[in-house]
Formats: C-alpha cells, sequence, structure tokens
C-alpha cells in the first residue's frame, strides 16, 4: 500500500474535467485506489465520489494505492494530473 500527500495545484482544483481523467487513469488501473480530503475518504473510480470532495486548489489530499505492481505508476499519474503537469 502507498500514501502520499498531494497539493492539489491545478486551477480550479478537482472539477469535472480532472476528474473525468482521474477516474479514467483509475479504472484502467487493478489497482484499488482511494482520496481524503479531511475527514472523507472515497473510492476514486466513480466521477461524482471525486467531485463530492469538493477539493479547491492548494487543498492538500491524500492519495491511497493499494495493489498488486502498479502502485508507484498510477500515484505517478495521479499526481501529475493534480498537479497540473
Amino acid at each position: 500500500m502507498l500514501r502520499k500527500k498531494i497539493q492539489v495545484t491545478v486551477p480550479g482544483g478537482i472539477h469535472m474535467a480532472i476528474a473525468v481523467s482521474l477516474g479514467q487513469v483509475v479504472r484502467e488501473s487493478e489497482a484499488h485506489v482511494f482520496l481524503k480530503a479531511g475527514k472523507k475518504m472515497i473510492s476514486a473510480r466513480e466521477v461524482q465520489k471525486i467531485l463530492s470532495l469538493g477539493v479547491h486548489q492548494l487543498d492538500w489530499i491524500e492519495l491511497i494505492v493499494d495493489g498488486e505492481e502498479e502502485e508507484e505508476p498510477v500515484a505517478e499519474r495521479i499526481r501529475k494530473l493534480l498537479c497540473n503537469e
């Protein structure tokens, strides 16, 4: 299991386009991916759940990836999406 704190720097925070891209990355993976913001933790497979976190630009989230072999590559793809890279 991999846990990373990430500051969301993408303009507008996690909005619809980012949530769709993030959900797609997660669904392409065998790993279980969760996002935690404040006290709320969700599975990152569904766009509506991702948006329900209400994450704004410069907010911090925790990314949790649990899988056999894909943890680091999946985490890196998600980090790049959320950090506007």
